[in-house]
């Protein structure tokens, strides 16, 4: 395997994993941002979603790299809907990919994560996966199930291959 199938083998991964959040912010019920799981001083959904977000972006920042407007941090508190989470989401992934393609690109090291850049994506598709979970909890226990199409195909299936979008 040659360095340039590898570099895009791990941009794809992330692609994956951006498409994955993508598709559950547009399955969720409106109502449903608002919900947190029972018996939690939890975050809501939209909190849970504002928060993968701003550690997207916080890293990225964090490690030097400047973001467009649009994938800036959430301030606290911000009035998120799905529109605003989606357009956020894009716009952090998009950056995101970006800065790792640059890291492994000109070899620079990341801050933590031993320097390593796949470490650190693997590490942050860790934390939204942790997160999806805890989101469809949420959605399962205030009675707004995810469809069997999403919870399955979107969340799941997506990592066994075809288009990520």
């Amino acid at each position: 395997m040659d360095d340039r199938s590898l570099l895009a083998q791990i941009l794809q991964a992330w692609r994956v994993n951006n498409a994955i959040n993508l598709k559950l912010i547009r399955q969720i019920p409106k109502k449903g941002f608002a919900v947190i799981p029972l018996a939690s001083r939890g975050r809501t959904v939209a909190g849970q979603l504002a928060h993968m977000h701003n550690v997207h972006s916080g890293w990225v920042e964090f490690n030097g790299a400047k973001l467009p407007r649009a994938a800036k941090r959430f301030p606290r508190n911000a009035k998120l809907d799905r529109q605003r989470l989606v357009a956020a989401f894009r716009a952090s992934g998009t950056a995101l990919e970006a800065f790792i393609r640059e890291r492994l690109h000109t070899g620079k090291r990341i801050r933590f994560f031993q320097g390593k850049p796949v470490r650190w994506m693997c590490y942050l598709i860790a934390h939204d996966s942790h997160h999806r979970g805890q989101i469809a909890l949420a959605l399962k226990q205030n009675g707004m199930n995810l469809p069997a199409k999403v919870a399955m195909n979107d969340v799941w299936y997506s990592w066994y291959g075809g288009d990520p979008s």
